[in-house]
């Protein structure tokens, strides 16, 4: 069996999500992890007792619902300049370890380290359905589709393996003549932990709310008040309740983080409320949950996944992260429309990409 380093970005909870499942599901075909991960997602993985390496988070910066894209590119890079010698203190605890494989979820010094050693690895991750298929978007996202792809494409190791795509829609690959071959591109069914594999969705008459930018989102909470007959409970906004004279809505309850809480809530809700991170998306859409996402401006990852939401018939999006109490009475008056739990999107990809990443070791003479 191999020896694996899979190292992960801690900017959001839904790379932590994805490789907790994947961890399992390698460790139970006997393969050895280390994992290379900062913040809360190193701390999830140390605390079920797996060894990680901590590295520095290197975090966007995030206001009213968009990106502060100059600001953050900013804050990152002059982060890894103060931080450079850590790469060579990952490479020593790479090279103790002996790895045959390093899968790297966004994580820069766990790249960094890689290449320098020569230590092979492949990229597993969403983002890169906007560099290796060929999506389609409305005219008007042409110049954020592009600036995108040019983004993922620089921050993205040029050396891979394999790059292993999650998703819940299917756009064709660049190069599906590739997708057996080094470099090449191979697209799976999104990654699903086990508890949400095994929970069995209910119909509750509350609806989930999660956002992961609590800043500005004092129109959500100002949308879910204009719709009282409604109950909602809602994650990740309790920042508002430490400002001075905040009283959240009568018909708002708001929840601390809490892993177990929050998929109870979500496997009961009648619908969800999100921002449109990959990983909640494809959780709710499983459970069959009607969906209004409200994408991040500035990520065009999010807003593709909004896109391909609205086209497959799945849910609404309101594009500019603000929503109205008009915008959400509506789509709670259109539930019927989406409230589907069918076999189509009953995919789970975990099998097929340890099928994949076991391809990749078998090439390098290490399965």
């Amino acid at each position: 069996m191999a020896r694996i380093v899979y190292a992960l970005t801690s900017q959001g909870r839904g790379h932590s999500s994805r490789v907790t499942a994947m961890a399992e599901a390698l460790e139970a075909r006997g393969h050895t992890l280390l994992f290379c991960a900062g913040g809360g997602a190193g701390k999830l993985l140390a605390s079920t007792g797996r060894e990680v390496i901590d590295v520095p988070v290197l975090r966007h910066e995030m206001h009213d619902n968009r990106i502060r894209l100059w600001k953050s590119l900013f804050m990152i890079l002059s982060k890894q300049w103060s931080t450079r010698g850590v790469v060579d203190e990952v490479i020593e605890r790479f090279r103790a370890f002996e790895p045959d494989l390093l899968i790297t979820d966004f994580e820069s010094y766990s790249i960094q380290a890689a290449q320098r050693m020569g230590l092979p690895l492949m990229t597993f991750n969403h983002q890169q359905v906007l560099t290796h298929t060929r999506f389609e978007v409305p005219g008007r996202y042409a110049w954020d589709a592009w600036v995108a792809r040019l983004v993922i494409n620089n921050v993205s190791p040029n050396n891979a393996e394999r790059v292993l795509i999650s998703s819940f829609f299917y756009p064709p690959l660049r190069h599906p003549e590739r997708a057996d071959r080094r470099g090449g591109a191979t697209l799976v069914a999104p990654i699903l932990r086990r508890a949400v594999q095994d929970v069995e969705p209910t119909l509750g008459e509350h609806v989930l709310v999660y956002h992961n930018d609590p800043t500005g989102m004092d129109g959500l909470i100002a949308a879910l008040a204009g719709n009282p007959e409604q109950r909602f409970i809602a994650y990740n906004l309790g920042r508002l309740a430490e400002r001075p004279g905040f009283t959240a809505p009568a018909n708002v309850q708001l929840e601390e983080p809490n892993v177990e809480g929050f998929l109870a809530h979500l496997a009961s809700a009648k619908a969800v409320i999100c921002s449109a991170g990959f990983t909640l998306t494809s959780e709710a859409l499983f459970l069959g949950k009607p969906m209004l996402v409200l994408p991040n401006g500035g990520i065009f990852e999010q807003t593709l996944n909004a896109i391909y939401l609205v086209r497959d018939g799945l849910g609404e999006a309101v594009m500019n992260g603000r929503p109205t109490a008009e915008d959400v009475g509506g789509f709670l008056s259109r539930l019927d429309r989406y409230a589907v739990r069918d076999a189509s999107r009953l995919r789970c990809g975990n099998d097929d990409a340890v099928a994949c990443i076991e391809s990749v070791l078998a090439d390098l003479g290490a399965a």
